[in-house]
């Protein structure tokens, strides 16, 4: 309730959809925070319906400050389960929503025009408006498909109206010849809620663009952050960049096809590339053996250049610059082309120049050799990204996020409320069981330990007749194991389509095979298998961080912040990832399961994570099962 003036904002139902008192608590929690000015934090367990919470929330609020609500994301893929809750919900609350992806899923011209994934967000968008200007000046080499459907009441109708899913919008609008893209662009101009991917919003210049399309502010909006433990790791990866040597071959193969020219007397682009690829070189020669990453000064690149071409560093700056200027005319050239303008060049010659000026105190600089070379600047506070996220009203939900004091440091959140949802399905429907026997960290894992691993599954889901997952901490850990297994199964991959993704979805449903994932991986987050699809999951390690450079350094930065830094880099990070992964087996107050964490380190995870120790696993699984017999 509120407890100022005792109004309860939520309604006991919306539609078919019927609130549960604990639904209730969380959405008047959320409005009564808003309305106050606070961020409202709330932690709800899988399968509590926390899509549900902060869409009626958000619309409630909205309706009395006159904002619109944008709901952010981790993925395309999550934008599904959202899309069913919106239809039933937006008829009951009166408002329209519509689901945006990027125009790389959206454009119909890229499509045919690409082969290759050859691109960048700011490549497309330029080959689009010139496209565009083409089309309105009738010129050759325009876009067939922007035309006046886009902006008609038939396209902007069939959109708000039937809360399609983006890819169903594709395919409709595609063979009316009408783009999809700049439909939804269009469209959302009378959208009151819009669902996109975080990357809409947390890269600063398609936070702009978005606004300007949508006809708003960031003052004027109220964003949920969906799944929101996954924003601190977001933010870091948007502001991080890599320099491979693959990117700088690619990048000279790019000078030698546009003529090669000279950035300064007798030093040509290729020369420079060169340059690059044997200071890299250079800064990973005095790694000791076996060692596979050094931290260095941002400037050491510039310095090892300044050496091996005996110019001074500012000369060296000055043709950074130069670098920029010629892929700036790559992309023109590209651009008549009528290819998508994007230079490998100046791309690499603005990640040359952000290592010139990035912040020593809240980034570190890394060089790695494994297959090959490779310079980093990695971020180590995500803050610093999200702070013009907080001009916005936001609402933050999630079932792994406690304790909220870590997720508020990192993101940077200062004047926020947090509640709890906690117990909503009766605790006799889950049993967790853990071995101490059993161990992923890194000096005790090997062939031994492995061929362990392999029998302790096996026993467990062969012959068992119940859905099961497996959970590895990471993909070289699951392959390795892989490699022993005997057992008919289903496994994740690295470089899965959403559509194989779906396909093995599809046959997990069907068959009796276990299926083997990753935790932090698309399996253990955002799907949905309710009933019996998943009733035994096996946890096979602890997926605690690598001690890499950049985990330590991560520990030392918010020691050095909080104290506690070992928390922030690498307790936390597991937790949130098993608690992630175990928030798939009971989703309903039907559901019961049982999980089985595979590694004597679970101990160090109280009171996060509580599991009792078995000594004969099948045994209490089947007797687990037998007690819930109707």
């Amino acid at each position: 309730m509120n407890e100022s003036n005792g109004e309860s904002f939520a309604k006991s139902s919306y539609g078919s959809i019927s609130l549960k008192p604990y639904q209730i608590d969380a959405i008047n929690f959320a409005v009564e925070c808003l309305l106050k000015q606070v961020v409202p934090i709330i932690e709800s367990p899988t399968g509590s319906g926390k899509t549900i919470i902060s869409i009626i929330s958000s619309i409630i609020y909205a309706k009395k400050t006159g904002k619109k609500v944008l709901y952010l994301t981790r993925t395309n893929s999550q934008q599904e389960q959202i899309l069913k809750e919106l239809k039933i919900l937006s008829k009951a609350m009166d408002f329209r929503a519509i689901a945006m992806q990027g125009r790389v899923n959206m454009c119909p011209l890229y499509m045919e025009l690409e082969k290759e994934s050859d691109f960048t967000t700011e490549s497309l968008s330029k080959m689009c408006s010139s496209r565009k200007k083409r089309t309105k000046e009738r010129k050759e080499g325009g876009c067939y498909y922007y035309n006046s459907g886009i902006s008609s009441d038939e396209t902007r109708e069939y959109i708000l109206e039937n809360i399609q899913s983006p890819e169903d919008i594709f395919e409709t609008l595609r063979s009316r010849k009408i783009c999809p893209y700049e439909s939804l662009k269009f469209a959302m101009r009378d959208a009151d809620l819009v669902v996109m991917p975080y990357s809409y919003f947390v890269n600063s210049n398609m936070a702009i663009t978005t606004i300007y399309n949508w006809r708003t502010s960031r003052e004027n909006l109220v964003i949920i952050i969906d799944e929101a433990h996954n924003l601190p790791d977001i933010a870091r990866e948007s502001n991080s960049l890599e320099i491979s040597m693959n990117t700088v071959n690619i990048s000279e193969k790019e000078a030698v096809d546009f003529g090669d020219p000279e950035l300064q007397p007798s030093v040509h682009v290729s020369d420079f590339m060169e340059a690059i690829r044997v200071s890299m070189i250079e800064l990973t020669r005095e790694m000791v053996e076996k060692q596979k990453e050094k931290r260095i000064m941002f400037r050491d690149i510039y310095e090892e250049m300044s050496i091996y071409m005996k110019r001074k560093s500012d000369e060296i700056e000055y043709m950074v610059d130069a670098l920029i200027a010629f892929g700036s005319q790559i992309e023109d050239q590209k651009e008549n082309l009528g290819k998508v303008p994007m230079s490998h060049i100046k791309i690499l010659g603005e990640k040359l120049k952000f290592l010139r000026f990035a912040e020593y105190d809240r980034f570190i600089c890394i060089v790695s050799r494994d297959e090959e070379e490779k310079l980093e600047a990695y971020c180590l506070d995500p803050s610093i990204v999200l702070e013009p996220l907080f001009r916005s009203s936001t609402i933050h939900v999630s079932a792994t996020l406690d304790p909220v004091w870590l997720y508020t440091n990192m993101t940077g959140i200062v004047n926020f409320e947090f509640k709890s949802i906690k117990n909503i399905f009766p605790a006799s429907n889950l049993l967790v069981l853990y071995r101490d026997d059993l161990t992923t960290k890194y000096s005790e894992f090997g062939a031994e330990m492995a061929d362990k691993y392999v029998k302790v599954i096996s026993d467990i889901v062969t012959g068992l007749d119940r859905k099961s997952m497996v959970f590895f901490p990471s993909f070289n850990t699951m392959q390795y194991i892989e490699t022993k297994v005997k057992f008919p199964h289903l496994s994740e991959s690295r470089s899965m389509t959403q559509r194989d993704f779906q396909h093995l979805i599809s046959l997990y449903r069907k068959e009796n095979r276990p299926l083997f994932g990753v935790m932090g991986g698309r399996l253990s987050e955002g799907i949905n298998l309710p009933g019996n699809l998943l009733e035994v999951e096996i946890i096979a390690g602890i997926p605690f961080p690598k001690p890499t450079i950049k985990q330590r350094a991560l520990s030392s930065y918010y020691d050095l912040l909080f104290g506690s830094g070992w928390q922030y880099a690498f307790l936390f990070p597991a937790i949130i990832k098993i608690r992630q992964t175990m928030g798939r087996v009971i989703r309903s107050e039907e559901d019961i399961g049982v999980i089985i964490i595979l590694d004597g380190r679970v101990q160090m995870l109280e009171p996060y994570i509580n599991a009792r120790l078995s000594n004969n696993i099948r045994d209490d699984i089947n007797s687990f099962f037998s007690s819930h017999i109707k």
